[in-house]
């Protein structure tokens, strides 16, 4: 617990986990953050908090499925080889995670970053209204997952009029394993049987649909999504080149713009982001060096027109803020944002 509780804080500290508290109690949400992502710093702790849910003493109250990946993640160098064991294919949803704990002998459903988020407080009030009768079939010890579905909470995949708590998964709180799906009242996610050949999934490409997700024999998950839903996702996708521009020349911190990017264009946004920096760095550099001071303005005004980028050297003279002026000069030209074939 001690091993458990330094390791925790530390990585709390460090900006890799986000710990987020009970508004009514002493439990805790812990969720890996866009920083974990963007850095791919993956770990047994960072990999496990994707909407944990412990008490102050770090006593397990909701186990989650753990991170899981794109099928295409896993043929880099560095991540974990897919098992050879059989698998059980099961539909991918395109809704929000639904994390069933307890509060007060009372069952409630938070989301992976939030009590209280409006998907969470709407699946709770679900639990009492109209799954009221299969609450009794729910066990302590254990977690119970589910997609949030209902039309205000569309993503890029249409269930129409469907307003549901679609039951994914069920965890042993104490030995962390997969328990098989239980019919208890609630809807459950589609599995599909017969199908055991992961290159005729990944190239069925079903419209109106995300993907799979393989659960295999150990419990290990790995996503398939379709080409469909990237290239729909990327048209709804509300930021581009020009948006990552905007945030790194406002200096606000760039974790909250990765809260807004769909995790399977990381790559994509750190080719940017890495790009426009050099760009900056290299102005600034060359303008440093170019900088000269002069008897007169007059003199100085001669020099700096001879140099790439006079602007910036002017407001250095006047010991104003350049920034503003190379950001100027490095604004891209608006690209929406393309999937990296082993984006996260």
């Amino acid at each position: 617990m001690k091993h458990l509780s330094t390791d925790l804080h530390r990585m709390i500290e460090e900006g890799y986990i986000n710990a987020v508290k009970h508004p009514e109690s002493d439990l805790w949400i812990y969720n890996y953050t866009p920083k974990t992502q963007y850095e791919k710093y993956w770990n047994d702790l960072t990999l496990a908090c994707r909407g944990r849910v412990l008490d102050k003493d770090l006593n397990k109250i909701a186990v989650p499925f753990k991170k899981f990946f794109n099928w295409e993640e896993h043929q880099i160098d560095g991540m974990p080889n897919i098992p050879n064991e059989p698998f059980e294919v099961f539909e991918k949803m395109d809704g929000s995670l639904g994390i069933l704990y307890w509060l007060h002998d009372k069952p409630m459903i938070c989301t992976r970053k939030s009590f209280e988020s409006p998907q969470a407080l709407l699946a709770s009030d679900w639990l009492h209204t109209r799954y009221k009768d299969s609450i009794k079939h729910l066990q302590k010890g254990k977690t119970y997952l589910f997609e949030i579905i209902y039309p205000e909470n569309k993503i890029v995949v249409d269930y129409g009029s469907k307003t549901e708590l679609f039951l994914l998964g069920i965890i042993d709180n104490k030995s962390e394993k997969d328990l098989p799906l239980e019919n208890i009242g609630f809807p459950i996610v589609n599995r599909f049987d017969g199908i055991k050949d992961i290159q005729q999934l990944k190239a069925l490409n079903t419209p109106n649909s995300e993907g799979f997700v393989l659960k295999f024999q150990s419990g290990f998950r790995v996503k398939v999504k379709f080409q469909e839903y990237f290239r729909l996702h990327t048209l709804i996708t509300q930021f581009s080149n020009v948006s990552i521009w905007e945030n790194l020349k406002s200096g606000k911190p760039f974790d909250n713009f990765l809260e807004q990017v769909p995790d399977e264009f990381y790559n994509w946004v750190k080719s940017i982001k890495a790009d426009l920096e050099a760009q900056y760095l290299a102005i600034e550099s060359e303008s440093k060096r170019a900088f000269k001071t002069f008897d007169t303005r007059k003199e100085a005004a001669l020099y700096f027109q001879e140099q790439n980028h006079p602007n910036v050297l002017f407001s250095m003279l006047d010991n104003k803020d350049y920034s503003e002026q190379i950001w100027k000069i490095i604004r891209p030209s608006f690209e929406k944002p393309y999937r990296d074939e082993f984006a996260g």
